[in-house]
């Protein structure tokens, strides 16, 4: 048995979602940011990053950054689903009415992003 196997099982580690359908925010004190997200597994806000203030760089505009790339993410996975499976209905079942319209709805979400 690997040592990886043997943690996992000695500490029943298994990953968890961390932002399912709340996006992460971010708290700001004087000397540092912290990033946090809803944990669904404890059903509470738990800190996921502190973001320290470094030289030429706000901890708060970094820790906003990286929480926007992260909500950006989450909420730009189901326009990207809705486009794939669009395309692939018109790769499987040619253009129609009922794939051209779901291509349509997918172009009009995508430019309203963009």
């Amino acid at each position: 048995m690997s040592k990886k196997a043997t943690a996992k099982s000695k500490y029943n580690i298994e990953p968890r979602c961390f932002y399912g359908l709340v996006p992460w925010r971010c708290n700001h004190h004087a000397d540092r940011s912290e990033i946090v997200a809803y944990v669904e597994a404890s059903g509470r806000w738990e800190t996921v990053a502190v973001i320290p203030s470094t030289s030429g760089a706000s901890a708060e505009a970094l820790a906003t950054f990286i929480a926007r790339i992260v909500n950006a993410t989450h909420q730009n996975k189901d326009l990207l689903r809705n486009a794939m499976e669009a395309l692939e209905a018109i790769i499987n079942d040619g253009l129609n009415f009922t794939t051209e319209q779901a291509a349509e709805h997918a172009i009009s979400d995508i430019k309203q992003v963009v």
